[in-house]
C-alpha cells in the first residue's frame, strides 16, 4: 500500500505511538497483580463483591460511551490526542494514591476500606479506558495498511516490552503478608506513576506534531463523502449500535474476547498467589523473575510474530494460539502440581498464550472497524465505538474473574487470611491454573471457526480459513 495519508511512515513516529503502551504496562502490571491482594486484607467478602459489582457495571459502560463522545467529536486532534495528554498523567495520580489506606483501614471490613476499594476501581478504570481506547482507536485512524498498523503495533509492543519491567521491582518490594508495612511498594508505585506521566506526555506531544498530515487524511475522507458525513453525523446511537448488533464478526470475535479477557485477569489478579503456593521451593527473586517475565514475553511475541501476521493474517495466529494453550493445560494436568519447575514454566507459556491474544485485540478490531466502515458505507472510521461495543461485553469478565477467584480461594479458609493464605491451597490453585485454559481455548477454537472477513475489503488482514 501506498505510505501517503494512509502510511505511517510519514506521519506517527512509531516511539510516539508505543510511549503509550509504555506507560500503561508500567502502571498496569503492577495493578492487576497487586490490587486484590492489597485489598483483601482490607476487606469483607460482601464488601469486595459488592465493590466489583459496582465496577462490573461501571466498567461495561464506560467504554462504548467514551467511544461514541470521541469518535463524534470533530478533528482528529480533538477525538483522541487530548485523551492521552491530560487522561494519561491524571491515570497515573490515581495509581499512585490508590495504594495509600484512607484514615484508619487497619479493621478488616471497614466501611472506610470499601468506598476505597470501589473508588480506586472505578477511577482507575475510566481513565484507562479513556486512553487505551483512544490510542487503539488511532490504529484504524493513522493507517488502513496491515503492514504499517502491524509495525505500529510492533511499536507498543517494545514500548509495553519497557513498562513491563515494572512488574519484576514491584515483586521485589511487594510484601505478600497480610498487615504487612508496604512503605517501600508505595515508594515504588510513585516513581512508576511518575515514568508513566511522562511516558504520557512525550506520546501525546509526539503525535501532535503531525497533526497537519492527520488533518489532511481526515479532510480528504470527508470532501469525498460530505453528503453522507451530514447524514452519518445524524443518527443515533441506538441505530449504530443495532448495526454493530448485526455485525456477525464482531459478534464471534466478541465471545472469544470475553473468554480472554475473564482468563487473562484471573491468571493476572492471582498470579502472586499461583507462584507464592504453588513454587514455595523457589527464591523470592525466582518468583519475582517469574512473575516479570509472564509480563514482558508476551509483548516480546507480539514483536516477533510481526512477519507471520504480515504474510498469513492475524486468524491463524490465533488459531494456533488457542491450540498450543490447549495441548500445554492438558499436559500439565497430566503431570500435576508437584513438579514446581514445570509448573512455573507452564505459568509463563500459558500468560504468553493469553496475552499475546490480547495484544492482537487491537489489530482484530481495527480490521472489524475497517469492515463496518466499508458494510454500511461511512464516510470515516467508527472504530472508538467499535472497541466500546466490544467492551460492552468483554469487560464485565474483569470483575467476574476476581470475584470467582475470591470465592474459591477463600472456600473453607479463615475470613482473617487474604487471599492464598490459608492452608490445603496447593490443590485449588493448580486447577485453577490449569482448568481455565483448558476449558478457554477449548471453547475459543469452536468460535474461531465460525470467524469470517468480507472479501471485498480492499486489504484484509484476516483471511479467510
Amino acid at each position: 500500500s501506498s505510505r501517503g495519508p494512509g502510511g505511517c511512515s510519514d506521519m506517527v513516529p512509531s516511539a510516539a505511538y508505543g510511549a503509550t503502551m509504555l506507560g500503561s504496562a508500567a502502571m498496569n502490571n503492577v495493578w492487576v497483580t497487586y490490587s486484590i491482594p492489597f485489598f483483601s486484607s482490607r476487606l469483607s467478602s460482601s464488601s469486595f463483591f459488592l465493590g466489583q459489582a459496582l465496577y462490573m457495571v461501571w466498567n461495561a459502560l464506560n467504554d462504548p460511551l467514551i467511544g461514541w463522545i470521541s469518535d463524534m467529536s470533530p478533528g482528529l486532534m480533538r477525538r483522541r490526542i487530548p485523551a492521552i495528554r491530560y487522561g494519561g498523567p491524571l491515570w497515573a495520580l490515581v495509581f499512585s494514591l490508590s495504594w495509600l489506606d484512607w484514615g484508619d483501614e487497619g479493621h478488616k471490613g471497614s466501611f472506610l476500606s470499601a468506598i476505597h476499594f470501589t473508588l480506586a476501581l472505578c477511577a482507575y478504570d475510566g481513565l484507562l479506558t479513556t486512553v487505551e481506547l483512544n490510542h487503539g482507536a488511532l490504529l484504524a485512524d493513522i493507517s488502513s495498511s496491515v503492514e504499517d498498523r502491524t509495525k505500529l503495533n510492533q511499536a507498543s509492543a517494545i514500548g509495553a516490552v519497557i513498562g513491563s519491567c515494572s512488574s519484576f521491582f514491584g515483586h521485589m518490594y511487594w510484601n505478600p503478608v497480610p498487615g504487612a508495612d508496604l512503605h517501600l511498594f508505595r515508594r515504588f508505585s510513585a516513581v512508576v506513576s511518575l515514568i508513566s506521566a511522562l511516558a504520557f506526555t512525550y506520546s501525546a506531544h509526539g503525535i501532535s506534531r503531525h497533526e497537519q498530515s492527520l488533518e489532511l487524511k481526515e479532510k480528504l475522507e470527508e470532501t469525498s463523502s460530505e453528503l453522507h458525513h451530514k447524514a452519518s453525523t445524524r443518527k443515533s446511537v441506538a441505530i449504530v449500535m443495532k448495526q454493530l448488533w448485526n455485525h456477525k464478526n464482531l459478534g464471534v470475535f466478541t465471545l472469544v474476547s470475553a473468554l480472554q479477557v475473564f482468563e487473562c485477569t484471573f491468571e493476572k489478579n492471582f498470579l502472586s498467589s499461583f507462584v507464592d503456593v504453588l513454587l514455595v521451593d523457589l527464591s523470592r527473586k525466582t518468583r519475582s523473575l517469574i512473575i516479570s517475565t509472564s509480563f514482558i514475553l508476551p509483548w516480546l511475541t507480539t514483536i516477533l510474530v510481526g512477519p507471520f501476521v504480515n504474510k498469513h493474517g492475524v486468524y491463524r495466529l490465533l488459531q494456533i494460539a488457542f491450540t498450543l494453550k490447549l495441548m500445554l493445560s492438558m499436559v500439565a494436568l497430566c503431570i500435576g502440581y508437584k513438579h514446581q519447575v514445570f509448573i512455573g514454566l507452564f505459568a509463563v507459556a500459558t500468560r504468553v498464550l493469553t496475552e499475546c491474544v490480547c495484544r492482537q485485540s487491537t489489530m482484530v478490531l481495527a480490521d472489524l472497524a475497517d469492515e463496518d466502515k466499508y458494510l454500511h458505507i461511512r464516510d470515516r472510521s467508527m472504530s472508538a465505538t467499535v472497541m466500546g461495543t466490544n467492551a460492552l461485553f468483554t469487560k464485565p469478565g474483569e470483575s467476574l474473574a476476581p470475584m470467582l477467584g475470591w470465592a474459591i480461594l477463600n472456600y473453607r479458609s479463615s475470613d482473617s487470611k487474604g487471599i492464598g493464605q490459608g492452608q490445603g491451597q496447593q490443590t485449588t490453585l493448580f486447577y485453577c491454573l490449569v482448568l481455565g485454559p483448558l476449558f478457554v481455548a477449548s471453547a475459543q477454537l469452536v468460535l474461531w471457526q465460525n470467524f469470517r472477513v468480507c472479501p471485498a475489503l480492499p486489504c484484509p488482514a484476516l483471511p479467510c480459513p
